[in-house]
């Protein structure tokens, strides 16, 4: 009897560290799928402020197409062809050149 008493206290003693262990792990695990569930939840915040981010730089380059656009149409709109007192036409000038004296 007594190797019997012997032999359950010794996988008593294995039972409780094995009980242990188990309990042990099983906190990592929870700390674990913790930090991952943190790290998951800032990865989706930053893509929704990256999200943002290109939504501003998208409206920024549409509102300085647009001005660009404009000035360009106002800058050709007031600008005029100076003549220099030529009717436009190819033809040769004559210049008149007076005698010396």
């Amino acid at each position: 009897m007594s190797d019997l008493t012997t032999k359950d206290s010794e996988q008593d003693k294995q039972l409780s560290v094995l009980e242990y262990q188990t309990s042990n792990l099983e906190r990592r695990i929870e700390m674990v799928h913790q930090r991952i569930g943190d790290t998951n939840e800032e990865l989706e915040k930053l893509r929704l402020r990256i999200r943002k981010n290109e939504i501003w730089i998208a409206g920024a380059g549409a509102v300085i197409a647009a001005v660009t656009f404009v000035i360009g149409i106002a800058a050709s709109l007031e600008s005029k062809e100076i003549d220099y007192g030529r009717d436009g036409s190819p033809q040769q000038e004559v210049l008149l050149q007076l005698p010396r004296s």
